[in-house]
């Protein structure tokens, strides 16, 4: 039987078609995020070198006074105001083989991105003060600014607290602190990915299949895809996701066949399609809830560091 014109569908109820399109954001936004942190390094380094760098600045973050000084882009924290990391931690945090870590640290060190010392990894001054960092940290920015837009046009922020400028116009938000709200953002949301398949490539794997899923569906889909994914998703092919990952296609294929093991995945004549099983179904629920919350925290942060102000004025 023809489905019936999209016109004459039963309408999904707003609440789920709005966590729907919110969690789409969602995806797309961390998708986006991590290719722009990722630049032109290997997938595993750059994941690496951002777990480091979150760890040295936890000190700088929950200072205040040093989050005035060192929040704003001109400056970054000196070296000794960055507590190091083990390569133990980092590799527990990415559930990665430690000898993995450890020889890609090395090697990291010795291109001058980190350096390593008695007391662990260090990120320093000098790999975050550069021309190409700083373009980095303004391409989050305005991804950023684009998410927040997203989820303003389906309903998905709560006006609770007024994002209006004040008289007298609004000043740039300090880059540095921004970036470090938007890196615990996707951090969180890639461990939950990462906690989910017990693999960190096998995670961003199925993080590409699910986008290239649903970034064409229509919104009242999305309902519906969440329910069953392997039957409403749009089947991707593994050239397409090779290119998208910018790793090699047997990579992926190797990656994709063990999804497809756990129950994440089905292969189809026509390509790839993320799948649903059935005993992951209360934690992809709990995950989409927990998403909601950490969305909350992320632009309630935001909204203090004085980001939202500029983007309403923005328009």
């Amino acid at each position: 039987m023809l489905d019936p014109p999209a016109t004459s569908r039963p309408s999904a109820p707003a609440p789920a078609r709005r966590l729907g399109e919110e969690v789409r954001a969602s995806l797309i936004y961390v998708r986006d995020t991590i290719e722009i942190t990722r630049g032109d390094h290997d997938l595993l380094d750059a994941w690496i070198l951002t777990a480091a760098l979150d760890a040295n600045m936890s000190t700088v973050m929950r200072d205040p006074a040093l989050m005035a000084v060192y929040g704003g882009a001109a400056e970054s924290a000196p070296d000794e105001l960055r507590r190091p990391v083990s390569v133990n931690a980092i590799a527990q945090s990415l559930v990665l083989p430690f000898e993995t870590v450890r020889r890609r640290v090395l090697r990291l060190a010795r291109e001058g991105l980190c350096v390593v010392g008695p007391q662990g990894v260090v990120v320093p001054n000098g790999a975050v003060t550069t021309s190409a960092y700083s373009a980095q940290m303004q391409a989050r920015s305005d991804r950023a600014r684009r998410f927040h837009h997203d989820l303003k046009a389906i309903g998905a922020l709560a006006a609770d607290e007024p994002t209006e400028p004040a008289e007298g116009g609004v000043e740039a938000p300090p880059l540095r602190a921004l970036n470090w709200a938007l890196s615990e953002y996707v951090l969180r949301a890639c461990n939950d990915l990462i906690a989910l398949t017990g693999a960190l490539i096998a995670s961003r794997v199925l993080l590409e299949l699910v986008v290239a899923n649903i970034e064409a569906l229509e919104a009242e889909d999305l309902p519906a895809w969440a329910r069953d994914p392997a039957a409403t998703g749009q089947a991707a092919r593994t050239a397409g996701l090779a290119r998208s990952l910018r790793v090699p296609p047997e990579t992926v294929r190797r990656h994709l066949n063990g999804l497809e093991v756990q129950g994440f995945c089905l292969r189809r004549a026509n390509g790839w399609v993320a799948a649903a099983p059935p005993d992951a179904l209360p934690r992809l629920a709990a995950m989409a809830q927990a998403n909601h919350a950490n969305l909350k925290r992320l632009f309630t942060r935001l909204r203090q560091l004085g980001a939202l102000a500029v983007w309403e004025a923005e328009g």
